[in-house]
């Protein structure tokens, strides 16, 4: 009997505190509701749109005045036209933070059309990574010192519809918030040797006679990078 009532009663104690942690999630639920109103009410009140060019532009100065890291989910698209030479200035800017000592970091689309971005940004010094999820993202964001959010905004919904317009958003609360939904996605993500590791060995699979010449003119992948990549994937 006495078993009988102590095996009740550690019941008991194990449901009272099941119920106080649910009273508990419950109450930090609600203040974390509150808490993301405020700062969305905050970012409406801050927020600054801005147009292609000048959102392109304030991409490139806040590179230029970045000191410690720049985080950003980006598209990626293979570019075309004046586009072209937009990413070759945003990559020129990126490789004088990383000699500055800035950390870079950019997640794009997992998709062999991101290559050719993806390695020059890779040689002005970012770490770049994939993410298969990030295929139907309308958003793409960049944040700058951990201070600073630019949110481009796409002309219609599509992974490959170029940003049209942009918010510049000063705030550490809500460059924490999107932080960390860059955190997450970066960590599950797969590094950029590691896919075109991945796609090599496809594409060799397939067919042993491709020529390097032949699938860097496809997917953009500079042949030095090729040569790298081969030469690990033949000593693995």
């Amino acid at each position: 009997m006495l078993n009988s009532n102590l095996v009740d009663l550690m019941l008991l104690t194990i449901e009272l505190i099941l119920l106080i942690l649910t009273f508990v999630t419950i109450a930090l639920h609600r203040k974390e509701e509150r808490g993301r109103e405020e700062l969305i009410e905050k970012m409406l009140q801050t927020a600054k749109i801005v147009s292609r060019q000048e959102y392109f532009n304030l991409v490139i100065s806040s590179i230029q005045e970045s000191s410690k890291e720049i985080a950003g989910l980006i598209t990626g698209s293979k570019p075309s036209g004046e586009d072209r030479e937009l990413i070759k200035k945003i990559s020129w800017e990126l490789k004088k933070a990383s000699e500055r000592g800035v950390k870079i970091r950019y997640l794009l689309p997992k998709s062999t059309d991101r290559f050719e971005v993806a390695c020059l940004y890779s040689d002005s010094g970012a770490n770049i990574r994939f993410h298969p999820g990030l295929l139907v993202s309308d958003v793409r964001f960049t944040i700058i010192d951990g201070r600073m959010l630019l949110l481009g905004l796409p002309s219609i919904s599509g992974k490959d519809s170029p940003t049209k317009e942009g918010y510049i958003l000063p705030s550490e609360g809500i460059s924490g918030i999107f932080m960390n939904i860059f955190e997450q996605h970066w960590n599950e993500s797969v590094e950029c040797e590691e896919y075109i590791k991945e796609v090599l060995t496809d594409l060799y699979k397939h067919n042993q006679k491709l020529s390097k010449d032949k699938i860097s003119l496809e997917l953009g992948i500079p042949l030095k990078i090729l040569d790298d990549v081969s030469r690990k994937l033949e000593n693995s």
